[in-house]
C-alpha cells in the first residue's frame, strides 16, 4: 500500500513537471527572435544580456528544482536520509538537455520544424528524466537500459559541446577548462553507473586531465571541428572504460571495450574525412 501511495505521488509529480516544462518551451515560441542587447566578454566567450536571453537558464533551474521535488518521493530515502548532494549527478543531465533546447529553440526559427525540434527534445529530456530517477538506487540489471540512455546522452553532449567550441572563437583557457569539468563529469558518471567501482572521481580526474592535454595538443593541428569532437570523445570514454577495468594482472588484448571503442572512433574520424 505504501509503495502504491509513493508511486501515486511519483507520477502525479512527474507530470506536473512535465507539463510546466512543456509550457515553458511553448512560450519559448512566442518570444520576440530579435530584441535589444548588451554584449559581454568573458575570458573571450560573447554575451548577449537580455531579458529574453535568461529565459533559457530559467527553464533549466526550473527543471533541476522540480526534479529534486519529483526525486524526494524515492523510495530510497526511506532508508536512507535525503541528500541534495548524492542528488547532484542525477540532476547534471535534464539541467543540461533542458537548457541546451531552450537556446537551440530560442535561436531557431518559427516553422513547423521549431515543432519538431520541440517534441525530439521534450521526449529526450523526459527519458532522462525517469533515467535518473530509477537510477538513484543504483545500477544493475533491472536498469540496464536506463544507464545506456544516460552515458549515451552524456557522450553525446560531451560530443557537441567540442564540435561547438572548436568551432568558436573562445579563447583557449576558456575551452580547456570548458572540455575539463564536462569530461570529469562525464566520466565520473559512466564509472559511478558500473558497479564494483572504487575511487571514481580519482579515475575521471586521470581521463579528463589526459583528454584535456590532448585537446591543447589538437588545438595547434588543422583538424576539422567534427574530428575533433570524434577523436577527445572516443579517447574520453576508452580511458573510462580502461580505467574502471584496470587490474595489474590483465594483459592488454584482454581490455576488450576499450580497444574496440578506439578502433571504432579512428574509423569514423577516416570515414568522416571523405563525407
Amino acid at each position: 500500500m505504501q509503495n502504491e501511495r509513493n508511486q501515486n505521488l511519483y507520477l502525479n509529480r512527474f507530470s506536473i513537471l512535465l507539463a510546466f516544462l512543456a509550457l515553458g518551451f511553448a512560450l519559448v515560441y512566442l518570444l520576440p527572435t530579435e530584441n535589444d542587447t548588451a554584449t559581454g566578454n568573458i575570458l573571450g566567450i560573447q554575451f548577449e544580456l537580455s531579458f529574453y536571453n535568461f529565459i533559457p537558464f530559467l527553464l533549466a533551474m526550473l527543471t533541476v528544482v522540480g526534479t529534486v521535488w519529483v526525486f524526494s518521493v524515492h523510495p530510497i530515502w526511506k532508508r536512507e536520509r535525503l541528500s541534495f548532494f548524492r542528488l547532484i549527478p542525477h540532476l547534471m543531465l535534464p539541467f543540461i538537455a533542458t537548457l541546451i533546447l531552450a537556446i537551440v529553440l530560442r535561436q531557431s526559427a518559427r516553422s513547423p520544424i521549431w515543432w519538431v525540434v520541440f517534441l525530439t527534445g521534450y521526449t529526450i529530456i523526459t527519458l532522462l528524466l525517469r533515467a535518473e530517477y530509477v537510477l538513484i538506487e543504483g545500477a544493475g540489471i533491472n536498469s540496464l537500459g536506463y544507464s545506456v540512455l544516460v552515458i549515451s546522452a552524456a557522450f553525446g553532449l560531451f560530443l557537441l559541446l567540442t564540435i561547438a567550441l572548436k568551432n568558436s572563437n573562445v579563447r583557449m583557457i576558456a575551452q580547456f577548462l570548458l572540455i575539463f569539468f564536462s569530461a570529469l563529469f562525464v566520466s565520473f558518471r559512466l564509472l559511478s553507473l558500473q558497479e564494483g567501482n572504487k575511487d571514481p572521481i580519482l579515475k575521471a580526474l586521470l581521463a579528463s586531465m589526459m583528454v584535456v592535454q590532448l585537446s591543447v595538443a589538437l588545438h595547434y593541428v588543422f583538424i576539422p571541428p567534427v574530428q575533433y569532437g570524434l577523436l577527445l570523445t572516443g579517447l574520453l570514454y576508452s580511458l573510462s572504460s580502461w580505467l574502471s577495468q584496470f587490474n595489474p594482472e590483465k594483459k592488454w588484448h584482454q581490455y576488450l571495450e576499450p580497444i574496440l571503442m578506439s578502433l571504432i572512433t579512428i574509423a569514423m574520424v577516416v570515414v568522416s574525412l571523405f563525407v
